[in-house]
This record gives C-alpha cells, sequence and structure tokens, in this order.
C-alpha cells in the first residue's frame, strides 16, 4: 500500500515528523569580512538579517522538540571534484591568499551572530553544496522518521536549494522559511524560492509555521 501523501502544510510540518535544517551559518558566508564578500565583492547585509530572524525560529523548534541538523560547509581539496577546483573562486582565493572554509579556521567557525548547535543536535560537515551527497544526512533522517524539512540558512540559491531539490528527489516533503535564508540579492532570492515553490515543495514564512504549531496545541 502506497504511503499516504500529506497535502496541506499543517499536515507535512507536524514537530513529530519534521526537522529542521540549518544550512552553513558560518563566518566566511554570513560576516562582514568573510570570504565569500571579500572575494566575490557580496553584500551580506540580506544575509544577516535573515539571520536575525533564523534566532527565534531555532528557539522555537526547540521547543516543539523538532530534530535540528546544522550543516557546515569545509573545503578540502583531497575531497573536491574537479569541477568544485576548477571554479573560478577558488583561483582568486588563492590569489588573494584568503582561506576558503577551511577546517580549523575562523571562516569555517559560525558566525557569531546565530544562536549555536546545543550538544544533543545534529552537525553534518559537508564538502559540496549539496547536504546529502557524501554524507550520511538521508541515513540519519530515515532513522528518525523524519518525513519533512524545513530548510533555512545560507545562500538560498547555492547550497539551500541544491539540498532541497536533493531532498526532493530521496522523497521528503521540502518547506523552505522564506525569512529564515537569503542570498546577496533579493533577484537571486525570489528567483530561487520561486523554482523551490513551483517544482519541489511549499515556501512559506517562519510565522505561518509558528502559527500552525500554536494551532496543534490549542
Amino acid at each position: 500500500m502506497l504511503n499516504e501523501v500529506l497535502m496541506k502544510l499543517e499536515e507535512q510540518i507536524v514537530p513529530g515528523h519534521t526537522a529542521l535544517l540549518i544550512i552553513d551559518p558560518q563566518n566566511d558566508f554570513c560576516a562582514s569580512n568573510g570570504a565569500v564578500p571579500r572575494i566575490m565583492g557580496f553584500d551580506v547585509s540580506r544575509v544577516q538579517g535573515a539571520v536575525e530572524r533564523l534566532n527565534p525560529f531555532i528557539e522555537r523548534a526547540r521547543e516543539e522538540r523538532l530534530m535540528i541538523v546544522w550543516t557546515r560547509s569545509i573545503v578540502a581539496m583531497d575531497r573536491a571534484r574537479v569541477s568544485f577546483r576548477a571554479r573560478n573562486v577558488m583561483k582568486e582565493s588563492t590569489e588573494m591568499n584568503i582561506g576558503f572554509v577551511e577546517n580549523g579556521c575562523e571562516g569555517s567557525d559560525w558566525y557569531s551572530g546565530v544562536v549555536k548547535p546545543l550538544p544533543e543536535e545534529y552537525v553534518i560537515t559537508k564538502y559540496h553544496y549539496d547536504a546529502f551527497e557524501d554524507t550520511n544526512l538521508d541515513l540519519l533522517l530515515n532513522s528518525m522518521g523524519i518525513k519533512t524539512l524545513l530548510f533555512t540558512g545560507f545562500n538560498t540559491n547555492v547550497c539551500v536549494e541544491t539540498s532541497a531539490r536533493h531532498a526532493y528527489i530521496k522523497g521528503y516533503y521540502i518547506v523552505a522559511v522564506s525569512d529564515c535564508t537569503d542570498t546577496a540579492t533579493k533577484q537571486e532570492w525570489e528567483a530561487s524560492l520561486y523554482t523551490l515553490k513551483t517544482y519541489f515543495g511549499k515556501v512559506t514564512t517562519s510565522q505561518e509555521i509558528i502559527n500552525i504549531w500554536d494551532s496543534l496545541t490549542d
């Protein structure tokens, strides 16, 4: 018998089968002196604003006892595919002598503005845009009976969208939390969320999710 299909948002985000994914809230992506703004010239003010909205949502997810999974990107050349090593940003970071989310360096640490993982929360180290590729994330989620993933973090149009696409292929319900993710420009953010909403899952705000959780306890 086929599993029941959960069509409505309020069915999909029931805390018992929902996990919160927090993608790469690290210095090199979020801090004003991080590698990404220094190498690529990006303005990270939008990202920093999303961090301020993400923090209270993390705390509320903890209150609801959601499974919480943090991912951290690490650039390690021995783990990198040739396509990754061929990217211009790698050449530019070398020429500028700027480390780029290197293990053990300040740039790979959690951004100072974000709340930090609790000891009982999960941290997945990833070496690609995709949080599922070459990690045990899928095994971990399956072992906990997770059906739905709430996607937050950075950057919306790169690691968040790539991971959400793969999660969709894996069979998870996808919910992008629009105000808890962002990227360098409004245009990129809107385009990524449009793609996720149209082809892969649902897009909503943290407040709408909180309202639904409140209604479940009334």
